[in-house]
């Protein structure tokens, strides 16, 4: 009994994180997370009138992906839709907030759930179900199923005569570069933004309330948006629901990562762990933590931003297999200081995961701990790493590496010191070194020679002596 009036009022708090009160209008004060945002007037005036919440920190996260769930509710209260049907969806119990608003749905007819009678009222979701959603509410023709958008082939077939009327009438419009973005998550301003293009031509006798339309359409992203989840949010699988009859359409599966930890964190580096669901690409980017940023949206992890649009402190992208872990080192960090390791997948047809959050701390620092560590190339055979360590005016100490292939375990800060690998065994040639005490506070460049082409690679620094050693230090590479 108490799980379940946790998970009912864990439900009523998030969907009044989405819906305001209705009271009176009065200008609300503008969140600093969309400030600037490509939605910030319309949103604004949600709020204003009470037809969006925010949250307790005093944001709105405009990029937060929307579930099918929340999507519902909104619609429900913005036309006025009371009656109910009588559902019996396995994953919606009587219990949870959003039966009542999935209830209402059914009995509006835009939108049903899936043959397997399930509703997947926490899954995202997409601008095509979206689509969907606005054709049956508004009673669009659907009729015409000619696409003009570049990436009019992802359009599931279902949805092709709604995108093509909703898309017509200016109610959802494409991205700069010419795409629709059929199965990317819908996200909380782009709601809002179609519902207020909707208004033009809600019919008559719905009920609800009537917020004011933009004189103009929703203007899209500068960059073209992608589905961006919120800070605690879990990637989770989408589906096409929305379409003809009593299902949702056809199935399409989002990519997403699991496991996403951390391994071993140094002073200025961190070891990453991640477990995508399918064979593609995950990109990474870095930025210190803070309890009032919002997470990027994919666009800028893809493109090695922070949700400012700033260069994050390091990024990357590694290629992945379904359900095979991958690791990545970041580097750039400096000690003692907390960050967020923000992560996205993409697949190799285009489809995106949400963006899921990392946090973690770096060790603190101390007079011989490594201050940089970095990758200046990577060739077919060959490497060049970097290294720093103290300051200029400091003591020499030892600084040491050892080259080890990803596959292989780890050696010890001691067997670190002295060259060797986890086995025990001396390393030579540039699989270890250096051989004599470099100058502290100054960048020494590395050029490891002898590798093996595309293979992955484990490149462990440390500094100091007789058991008095810095914090390890781990650099991936992989050769190309």
């Amino acid at each position: 009994m108490k799980k379940t009036w946790r998970g009912l009022m864990a439900g009523l708090l998030g969907i009044s994180m989405l819906l305001g009160s209705l009271g009176s209008v009065s200008a609300a004060a503008t969140p600093k997370d969309i400030q600037g945002h490509w939605a910030q007037k319309q949103l604004q005036s949600w709020l204003d009138k009470g037809y969006l919440g925010g949250y307790p920190d005093g944001t709105v996260k405009p990029n937060k992906a929307i579930t099918r769930g929340e999507y519902v509710a909104l619609i429900n209260r913005l036309f006025g839709f009371t009656e109910t049907a009588s559902i019996s969806f396995t994953d919606v119990k009587s219990t949870n907030w959003v039966y009542s608003e999935v209830a209402k749905a059914v009995k509006a007819g835009y939108i049903g759930g899936y043959e397997n009678n399930t509703f997947r009222a926490n899954n995202p979701l997409t601008r095509q179900e979206a689509a969907v959603i606005a054709a049956k509410v508004l009673k669009l023709s659907t009729s015409s199923t000619t696409l003009k958008f570049k990436d009019s082939a992802q359009v599931a077939a279902w949805a092709k005569g709604a995108v093509v009327a909703a898309a017509d009438k200016k109610i959802i419009n494409g991205y700069p570069d010419g795409t629709f973005g059929p199965k990317r998550s819908l996200t909380r301003a782009e709601a809002v933004g179609i519902i207020s293009n909707s208004v033009v031509y809600k019919p008559s006798g719905t009920g609800g309330v009537t917020p004011t339309p933009a004189p103009t359409a929703t203007p899209a992203p500068t960059a073209t948006p992608v589905p961006s989840t919120s800070p605690t949010a879990t990637p989770v699988t989408g589906g096409s629901g929305g379409g003809t009859g009593g299902g949702g359409g056809g199935n399409v599966t989002l990519p997403s990562v699991s496991n996403v930890t951390y391994g071993h964190v140094g002073s200025v580096t961190a070891d990453v762990y991640v477990t995508p669901s399918v064979t593609g690409a995950v990109y990474y980017v870095v930025a210190p933590y803070s309890i009032n940023v919002t997470a990027p949206t994919v666009a800028q992890v893809k493109n090695g931003l922070t949700s400012a649009g700033t260069a994050g402190v390091h990024s990357g992208t590694i290629a992945t297999t379904a359900n095979t872990t991958v690791a990545f080192s970041v580097y750039g960090l400096s000690a003692g200081t907390e960050y967020t390791v923000y992560v996205a997948l993409a697949d190799n047809s285009g489809n995106w995961s949400g963006v899921t959050p990392l946090r973690l701390k770096t060790a603190a620092s101390s007079t011989t701990s490594l201050t940089q560590v970095g990758v200046e190339s990577i060739g077919t055979v060959t490497a060049a790493v970097y290294a720093k360590y103290g300051q200029t005016e400091g003591l020499p100490a030892p600084l040491k590496y050892v080259v080890v292939k990803a596959t292989e375990a780890d050696p010890t800060a001691q067997q670190i010191s002295e060259g060797k690998d986890s086995a025990g065994i001396v390393l030579t040639g540039t699989f270890a070194g250096p051989n004599s005490t470099v100058s502290p506070g100054v960048k020494h460049t590395f050029t490891l020679s002898g590798l093996t082409s595309n293979t992955a690679y484990k490149v462990f620094f440390i500094t100091g002596s007789n058991g008095n050693f810095s914090p390890v230090e781990i650099l991936r590479i992989q050769t190309k």
